[in-house]
């Protein structure tokens, strides 16, 4: 939606600290758990969520692409169309950790596995809430697995793989393949984000050239 884009500045600025609580209310994620997601801890959520760190519209955008919010569902969600929410206590859950289905790590474990499902989901063009409903997995399963917090199995792999459309020949020689392009675009961002103006201005024009 063109004029979210163009907006997105003016107009979500002031809400983007309600709006990532309530997307995150909706995905019926506590905070801790959205901190899985992220390679931050969910204090950092916390402090976002409660206004008391700046949102750049970047990072709004990530955690949109990570609740898997399209900019109409984002818009829906800002002028009350849609309702949701800001009480944490609408998710509490009676379960505790042993009925989890997925048996989740405290600390990351992301291995080649993990980044050759993320280069697959990639290529299928969707996002990682789209991918965990595909699959039939919880609602961000998928974001638990391709930033190593969840244990992967053979079957899981195997599901996952067969689910993209693809082939385990194909998963296989992926794992071969190193770096991938999403290592080696999220790298080359790295490095542009670093650079100053003059560079930047230097190097656009051969980007543009080489992407037509």
């Amino acid at each position: 939606m063109e004029t979210i884009t163009e907006n997105i500045n003016q107009v979500y600025l002031s809400d983007f600290a309600v709006l990532l609580k309530k997307m995150r209310l909706l995905r019926k994620l506590t905070r801790q758990q959205a901190g899985l997601l992220f390679d931050f801890s969910f204090k950092n959520i916390e402090r976002l969520e409660n206004g008391r760190g700046a949102i750049s519209v970047e990072k709004f955008k990530e955690f949109q692409e990570k609740y898997g919010f399209s900019d109409s569902e984002v818009e829906d969600l800002r002028t009350g169309k849609v309702q949701a929410s800001t009480d944490a206590h609408s998710i509490r859950r009676k379960s505790g950790t042993k009925n989890r289905p997925d048996r989740r790590f405290c600390h990351r474990r992301v291995t080649r596995e993990c980044k050759v499902l993320k280069e697959m989901r990639l290529l299928k063009n969707i996002n990682q809430y789209e991918a965990s409903k595909l699959c039939g997995l919880g609602i961000n399963t998928i974001g638990f697995i391709e930033n190593g917090r969840v244990a992967l199995t053979d079957k899981k792999i195997l599901h996952i793989v067969l689910t993209y459309g693809f082939s385990m020949e194909y998963f296989n020689q992926l794992l071969k393949v190193s770096p991938l392009r999403h290592e080696m675009v999220e790298e080359c961002q790295k490095i542009i984000e670093r650079m100053d103006e003059n560079k930047l201005r230097i190097i656009m024009p051969m980007l543009q050239s080489m992407g037509n």
